[in-house]
């Protein structure tokens, strides 16, 4: 069977527990866009509101998003994709994280935030013109998916080559030191592991790095109680 993969982004109903309320894809080897609104079941956040725009009038009387009626891929694309697998019930797809992918293939950019990375690319001008559409599900969709493909050019791997892309994007080491909060600069295996555990449960749109160091701390911790037991 050939492998699929899918760019995926959502917009969301508030910012603790998201709900997708639009969900778009490009599916990487046609290039064919999908994109819906949903209602998540509640009220959206003003907050929110303010970044995406979206309300709960332009969503009234829309169905709920249901994973099981998603068409699931072997991958799933995305900029800090954990944060939209969550978001739409963290399926069984494999990830691709493009702030990864860029990292490794562009070292020298200066920041990895998806309108900087194409800011970098493609200059100012250009950037600007893309952004405008930015915090639209299928705007950042779309400026996912020319950034996976300018770092598969740059590693000089085919963009349907999910495996050598899962590969880099998932070799990083993870983060040593708690880049944020009250704990930061302190190193991750001397933080309260309730702390750990609260991250971990509780902040959604996490960096990759990040994410790996906390879930390796919580196994480390779980090991050593096994062999106390």
């Amino acid at each position: 069977m050939t492998d699929t993969a899918l760019i995926i982004d959502t917009e969301t109903d508030q910012g603790r527990d998201p709900r997708p309320i639009q969900v778009a894809t490009i599916n990487v080897a046609t290039g064919f866009e999908w994109m819906k609104y949903f209602n998540s079941g509640r009220s959206i956040s003003p907050v929110v509101i303010r970044i995406h725009g979206i309300t709960d009038d332009d969503v009234a009387g829309l169905e709920r998003f249901e994973l099981e009626a998603f068409e699931l891929p072997q991958y799933l694309i995305g900029h800090n994709v954990r944060f939209d697998w969550r978001v739409i019930g963290s399926p069984s797809a494999k990830l691709i994280c493009t702030v990864r992918l860029a990292r490794v293939a562009f070292p020298e950019w200066s920041a990895y935030g998806q309108s900087k990375c194409i800011e970098q690319l493609l200059g100012k001008g250009e950037a600007s013109r893309m952004t405008i559409a930015a915090h639209d599900a299928l705007g950042d969709a779309r400026m996912c998916y020319l950034l996976y493909q300018a770092c598969c050019e740059r590693l000089e791997i085919a963009p349907t080559d999910f495996v050598a892309a899962h590969a880099i994007a998932n070799k990083a080491n993870p983060v040593s030191k708690m880049p944020f909060g009250k704990h930061k600069g302190i190193p991750i295996k001397d933080i309260p592991i309730s702390y750990v555990k609260w991250m971990l449960g509780n902040v959604h749109n996490m960096q990759p790095s990040l994410y790996s160091a906390l879930t390796k701390r919580v196994k480390a911790e779980q090991a050593a109680k096994n062999t106390q037991d």
